[in-house]
């Protein structure tokens, strides 16, 4: 594994990286996601392994969450970027990257969603639910863009006795940091999307505790995401952090 890391510092390339993921995909060596054969061809100049039981290529990311991701540079480093203390917007990623503003803004999201997938292979710290209810005010997004920015120690107050009661003090804490960063970074979020926007603030709370290649091996796991699939999200009545 030290070797990986070593691969991750001096990466400069799509090829190096692809290297990288396919590693992290078969650590324990090739199995075919179709017939589960353990052996295989080599197509070194596509980067491909062609199973020799049923034939199928695969490339490191055929199939998994990083499905048709072109450049894997990019894609890469936008998941590192979460390891970093700072949230950055859409905007900021997209001049960061070299990209359009969609582009940049599925692939955030789409990061935010695998994460959130991951919660208990990823996070080292107990999430804590919290109700929409109890930061709508403060945070929430009209359809018309206006943001209503008010304290969340305000909003919190508002709540009946029997809420508040449900809060202590880090609780207080961890919520009131979340409201923060929503509303400064990004002018404030919808409610369809809150969750995903939790699951970044909790990944960067944690981010000390976290390894770049585990992180990176979520990636590598699960499959495709549309950017259709991801526009039908809808965060749950309950927010984890």
């Amino acid at each position: 594994m030290d070797d990986l890391y070593t691969l991750l510092e001096r990466a400069e390339t799509n090829s190096d990286y692809r290297h990288i993921l396919e590693r992290l995909r078969w650590f324990d060596g090739f199995q075919c996601p179709n017939c589960g054969w353990d052996q295989y061809y080599p197509i070194k100049t596509r980067g491909l392994r062609e199973c020799k039981q049923c034939g199928l290529q695969v490339s490191p990311t055929s199939g998994t969450f990083l499905h048709k991701a072109r450049n894997l540079r990019s894609w890469v480093r936008a998941i590192l970027f979460f390891l970093q203390k700072d949230e950055l917007s859409s905007v900021s990623i997209a001049l960061m990257f070299n990209r359009s503003y969609a582009t940049a803004w599925f692939m955030m999201h789409k990061i935010r969603f695998v994460l959130g997938q991951s919660l208990d292979h990823v996070f080292s710290t107990e999430q804590r639910e919290f109700s929409c209810s109890t930061m709508r005010a403060a945070l929430f997004k009209a359809s018309s863009g206006d943001v209503l920015m008010r304290p969340a120690a305000e909003v919190l107050l508002e709540q009946d006795a029997d809420n508040r009661a449900d809060f202590n003090f880090e609780d207080f804490v961890r919520l009131q940091y979340f409201l923060i960063s929503m509303l400064v970074v990004f002018q404030g979020v919808s409610r369809k999307y809150s969750q995903l926007y939790a699951f970044e603030f909790s990944l960067r709370r944690d981010r000390q505790f976290l390894d770049p290649l585990r992180l990176l091996g979520c990636f590598v796991r699960g499959s495709p995401l549309a950017r259709s699939e991801l526009k039908q999200y809808l965060a749950p009545y309950m927010i984890r952090l």
